[in-house]
Formats: structure tokens, C-alpha cells, sequence
């Protein structure tokens, strides 16, 4: 299949955004050739949500065998210009994984390469994690190649719900203090949003969610989370600064309420 007879990537309105991934499928489909089997993009580009400036653009890239170290030299190589001044914001913002066909599934070893916006690293297992790997079956979009989605096994409630306690425990006591901070309080959101509605959802729609349904005080920053990560340019006023540096109590209640969750669906009846 060639990358122009995608009509996945002309169904994206935003041309700049259409523009990146065109030259981003072309050159992984010249690099690649035949080894190249499918593209599928996840994460907040499906849900409409992207923020540009603060999100990721993020992508799966399945190839049919280990990558060897020459590949990992061009494909860290063929990133670097899309750090550079001059490449465009959605170039800036892509972030994914190259795996072999086989690492589609987690328990099964090999040679892969994570490729992040700071840095590349080489991967000998599948550590997208279950709850990344349940949003690519369920609702990722193929822009090139075949549709592997359904070669990724069904995760289980288990190991969903063991992605949601390891993402908890995560949480810092006392945060970063920079804009990303916002993101604990959003995917916080979104989890308890799938805890209690088996709902996957966009952060935007997760934090209008929380607004009416989550417990905490917390949930009445979730409208200016939201509102921040969609205009981070916001962070040039001292008031937007210090409300980002207020936010370590809110965090942390929001953890708490989702570890409450989870603690009731533990529980018998």
C-alpha cells in the first residue's frame, strides 16, 4: 500500500498537521520499504484533542522483524532535523515506538526502539504498558499499511487496573512545578472516568467529566488544566504561574480518589 493511498491522513482538517504526517509516512515508507507494515497513530491526535506546544503526537510503527543496530543509528539519525528550529510544531510533537510484528504482544522479547521528543531508547520488550496498548486496539487510527490493532491481545481487567495502581504510585508528593504538572490532574480524570464508565476518553472531555462527577475539591481545577494545556502560552502571566505552583494538594487528592476507586472495585458485592 502506498502512504498517498492513505485517506486516513486526508480525513486530518488541519493542514499542517496533515503535512507532518505525510512526510513523516513517506519517509518511514522510503527508509522501511516492504519492512514497513502498518502506522497507526493513538493517544489525544484520535480523540481530536491535541494541544499543540505541550502534547505529543504519538505513533506505533510496526516493522516485520527486529530492528538492528544499523536501524536504530538512521531512525535516531532521521529525528534529530525534527528537533531543529525550523521543522514544524507537529514535527516537534511526534513521539512513539518502532516494533517488530511480534512485540505486538507484551510477553514476547526482541529489538525495538522508543523514539521520545528529548531522546531514542532501545527497547527489548513491549513497554507501552496495558492501558497504552488497550487504547491503540480500541480506538487507534492505521494511516499506512495493514491493521495489526487486533494482533494486540485483549488486556484484562487485571492488568488495566494494575496500569491505574502503578500510575498512582507514581504520583509525586510534591510535584515538578512546571506545566506538565497539570497532566497529573487531568489522566487522573480520565482514569476515574474509566473506572467508573469502562469509557476511554480525550483529557478534554475526561476534565469536563471530573467537573460534575468527581468527589474531590480538586475537581474544580480541571477546567483551567484543561484550559491551560489547550493554550500553554498562558504560563507567560504571573497569575497562571502561581496557580500552576498551588497545585501539589489538588494532586494528590485526586490520587486519593482514584486509589478509592480502586479500592472499591476490590471489594466483594
Amino acid at each position: 500500500m502506498n502512504w498517498r493511498e492513505s485517506k486516513q491522513v486526508l480525513e486530518f482538517k488541519e493542514p499542517l498537521l496533515k503535512g507532518t504526517l505525510r512526510r513523516f509516512t513517506q519517509e518511514l515508507s522510503d527508509f522501511f520499504r516492504d519492512r514497513l507494515l502498518s502506522i497507526i497513530l493513538y493517544g489525544s491526535v484520535i480523540f481530536d484533542d491535541l494541544a499543540p506546544g505541550y502534547g505529543d503526537l504519538d505513533f506505533l510503527a510496526v516493522v516485520d522483524d527486529d530492528l538492528s543496530e544499523e536501524d536504530f543509528e538512521s531512525l535516531i539519525g532521521m529525528r534529530k532535523p525534527l528537533r531543529s528550529e525550523t521543522s514544524g510544531i507537529y514535527d516537534h510533537m511526534l513521539e512513539g515506538a518502532f516494533l517488530p510484528r511480534k512485540m505486538l504482544s507484551p510477553d514476547i522479547k526482541g529489538r525495538a526502539l522508543w523514539w521520545g521528543t528529548t531522546r531514542e531508547v532501545p527497547w527489548h520488550s513491549n513497554q507501552l504498558g496495558w492501558l497504552v496498548l488497550h487504547v491503540i486496539r480500541e480506538r487507534g487510527k492505521v494511516i499506512y499499511g495493514m491493521d495489526l490493532k487486533q494482533e494486540i491481545p485483549t488486556a484484562s481487567s487485571q492488568f488495566l487496573l494494575e496500569d491505574i495502581a502503578n500510575f498512582c504510585r507514581s504520583v509525586p508528593a510534591i510535584p515538578n512545578g512546571d506545566i506538565h504538572d497539570i497532566d497529573w490532574l487531568l489522566t487522573s480524570a480520565r482514569l476515574l472516568l474509566f473506572l467508573k464508565e469502562h469509557r476511554l476518553s480525550s483529557k478534554s472531555e475526561a476534565a469536563d467529566w471530573g467537573v460534575s462527577n468527581a468527589q474531590g475539591v480538586w475537581k474544580a481545577q480541571l477546567w483551567k488544566a484543561k484550559h491551560l494545556r489547550l493554550n500553554p502560552q498562558l504560563l507567560d502571566s504571573a497569575e497562571w504561574r502561581n496557580w500552576l505552583a498551588s497545585l501539589g494538594p489538588f494532586i494528590n487528592e485526586a490520587r486519593e480518589e482514584l486509589e478509592a476507586g480502586l479500592l472499591k472495585l476490590d471489594k466483594p458485592g
